[in-house]
This record gives structure tokens, sequence and C-alpha cells, in this order.
């Protein structure tokens, strides 16, 4: 009888102790989240991120939920990820990734935008920021609430473009798209503007690499690549 109730004894020992931890980290003020840790802020202020996750005074840190909170920080319009440790006993350590923006999208006024075309706001009046901006009839409709699929593809075009060797000496300064097929890039100074597709814009630009060493772009307006077999050159008039 005495070796059947030993075990049995050891068994609710254990589960009370277990049970006096567990309440003893649930209720103890010693596990009070009492600090934030925030790394990767770069626009953002810690005071905007403490006044956003709103977490009480008091609160143990064994209630909250990482994925809530992440979750939360994430729907941030320029927090692009967000990972959330405790740091025990009484610290929570955010590490964030802000996104950054790519370029300026005109919409009646104009919006900085990432490279997920996600519309980060609009420019501040006096703005000394310079980056290449789209615009033109095809983006109109841009929904400046929701992460827009179009836009994204436009800008990873506009990135690819602004990769090649041409871009580097000649920077964007603005993309008018009015359909996938009718997009011009205008320049800094007096180079031609360029007419191109976005469906097949990789090829062209090869072209235009290809044959550039051979023109006199200060003798020219325009560059049309939308063409699968050949290039319009359009001269200045004289």
């Amino acid at each position: 009888m005495t070796k059947t109730l030993l075990p049995i004894v050891c068994v609710s020992v254990l589960l009370i102790c277990c049970g006096g931890v567990l309440f003893y980290m649930h209720a103890s003020p010693r596990f009070e989240i009492s600090r934030l840790g925030i790394h990767g802020l770069s626009r953002l202020t810690p005071e905007t991120i403490v006044k956003h996750l709103d977490i009480q005074a008091h609160t143990n840190i064994f209630q909250v939920r990482l994925n809530e909170i992440q979750r939360k920080l994430e729907e941030m319009t320029w927090v692009k990820e967000a990972r959330v440790f405790r740091s025990f006993p009484r610290k929570l350590s955010i590490r964030l990734t802000e996104r950054v923006p790519f370029a300026l999208v005109k919409l009646g006024e104009l919006y900085l935008v990432d490279r997920d075309g996600v519309i980060l706001g609009s420019l501040a009046s006096g703005s000394e920021i310079r980056l290449p901006i789209v615009t033109g009839s095809f983006i109109q409709n841009v929904d400046q609430d929701t992460e827009n699929t179009t836009l994204k593809e436009v800008l990873q075009a506009l990135a690819a473009l602004m990769q090649s060797s041409y871009a580097f000496s000649h920077p964007i300064r603005k993309m008018r798209i009015d359909g996938l097929e009718n997009v011009t890039l205008i320049h800094d100074g007096e180079f031609p503007d360029i007419y191109l597709s976005l469906q097949n814009y990789a090829e062209s630009f090869q072209r235009l690499e290809r044959i550039y060493p051979k023109l006199k772009p200060e003798t020219l307006t325009a560059i049309d690549l939308r063409f699968d077999k050949r290039v319009i050159l359009t001269p200045k008039i004289t």
C-alpha cells in the first residue's frame, strides 16, 4: 500500500510545486513589463511605437502574445517587418525593419512609396527628398490604403531600369505611365526621353545599351524602344 501511495504523493507534490511556480511567474511584480527595447528605428520614434502598442501598466511578460504584438506593429504603415522577443525578467525586445521610400507617386499630390507599392504618406511641403516621380493616367486609380500589385510591378521595373549602366550616367527623374505599353522615362538635363513598354523593358534596355555608344543623345529629343526589332530616334529640330 505504501509503495502504491508514494508515487501518487510524489506526483501530487510535483504538480503543486509546478502550479506554485506558474502562479508566481504570472503574479509576481518581478515579471511585470517595465521596458521596451526597440531596434531598427529610422523614421519612427520610440514614443510612436509605445503609444501604438499601448501595453498597460503591470502587464505580465508571460501574458503577452508575441505574435499579436508583431501583428500590431506590422499594421503600422512604415513597418515592413517586426520581430518580438521576451528578455527576462521585465523587458520586451523589438526588432523592426522599416519601409524605405523608393519613389514618389503623383496622385493629385506627391506620395512617398516603397518598392512593394505601399504608399507611406504624402511628401511634406518643402521636403528636399529627391526620388524619381511616377505619374501618368495609368496609376491614377491606385488605392492609397492597400498594397497595390500593379504599382509594385511598375516599381520593380523602375528599380531594374535604375540598375542599368545607362541609368547610372543618366538618372531617371520621372516615369510617366499612360499604359503598360506606353511608358516615358524623363531624365535630368537635356538627355532625350525614352519610350518603352513594361512588357519587354529588359530586352529594350539591352538593345539601348548595345547601340548607345553609337548615338549622339544631344541631337535627339526621344528614343523609342517600344518595337521588337527596331529603335526609332527622333532628332531635335534645328
